[in-house]
């Protein structure tokens, strides 16, 4: 089936902190499997619930992927799911950056 989506994605292996909003939560390494104008898809070793806000802190230069230095955002995790078996121990989450993720993407 052929996806229907406003945004194109571009693929990275972005490392970022992920800082989910809540009381007493802590900065968890993370990294971005593709990016979209709106959105990232997150793998993280932690699952969050959907409607769960985060704070997402990008700061590598990998491939000098535009995602690349936008420093921190915040986001809204849409859908959360565990990896293939052979990566049970991480999750894949997509992710509605608010306000967008970069302008340049579209350039």
């Amino acid at each position: 089936m052929l996806e229907k989506r406003k945004w194109p994605r571009f693929a990275c292996l972005e490392p970022c902190d992920l800082l989910p909003v809540t009381n007493n939560a802590a900065k968890r390494p993370s990294r971005i499997l593709n990016y979209c104008f709106n959105g990232l898809l997150l793998e993280t070793d932690i699952p969050l619930g959907t409607g769960q806000y985060i704070k997402v802190d990008v700061q590598g230069n990998a491939l000098g992927n535009k995602v690349t230095g936008i420093g921190k955002r915040v986001g809204l995790v849409r859908w959360c799911s565990t990896r293939p078996v052979q990566s049970s121990d991480c999750f894949e989450m997509g992710i509605e950056m608010l306000g967008g993720v970069s302008d340049e993407v579209l350039g």
